[in-house]
């Protein structure tokens, strides 16, 4: 009698456990699924940015003579000259991804599309440079940031038309730190950039 006793729980017992594993199987089957498809997600749209990312700096490579990558979304145009891609094609502001010790101007408003930014003190012609479709920056640049060090200077200056011959006129800029996501009547018309102290 004592052993049918002993067995009869037993049995119950790894019934018991069966089903609680059963069940436990179930349910970490339930909450591992999502997680499972979201990195599947993730890396898709990481890959497709990051080959979106490799064929704009070929463009640039290509458009720009002498120019080299520095960086993942970089490349230096000359010393002191570095042009960014922007992130994705819906990038937020980046008015933060202008360096301490730089001058920045971006290809669209609110600090946005691709960014030139400027290191040493000089004179620029942005029609030395171009985007990775071979589109020159003269006449695009729609926002700045300042971010240079001692209350330096950046300027855009726009070739006009004036007293029987052309000369170079301020249209926007400041010293550091300063800037403007909407350039207003200054936009799209910049033809050269100047930094100064």
């Amino acid at each position: 009698m004592k052993s049918l006793h002993s067995r009869k729980p037993l049995r119950m017992r790894c019934a018991s456990l069966a089903l609680g594993l059963a069940a436990a199987s179930v349910f970490t089957t339930a909450l591992a699924s999502p997680s499972i498809a979201a990195p599947a997600q993730t890396t898709s749209s990481a890959q497709t940015a990051d080959a979106r990312v490799e064929r704009e700096i070929a463009g640039l490579l290509r458009h720009n003579e002498g120019a080299e990558r520095v960086a993942k979304d970089r490349v230096r145009l000359a010393p002191g000259v570095e042009m960014a891609v922007p992130a994705s094609t819906r990038a937020a502001a980046g008015l933060g991804d202008c360096r301490y010790g730089y001058a920045c101007v971006w290809q669209y408003s609110n600090y946005t599309g691709y960014r030139l930014d400027f290191y040493y003190y000089g004179t620029y012609d942005l029609g030395n440079y171009t985007v990775s479709d071979g589109s020159s920056w003269r006449d695009t640049v729609s926002s700045f940031y300042n971010n240079q060090s001692g209350g330096a200077w950046v300027v855009g200056k726009d070739w006009i038309n004036a007293d029987g011959g052309s000369q170079l006129a301020w249209i926007f800029g400041g010293n550091a730190p300063s800037g403007s996501g909407q350039l207003g009547d200054a936009d799209n018309r910049a033809d050269v950039i100047q930094l100064y102290p």
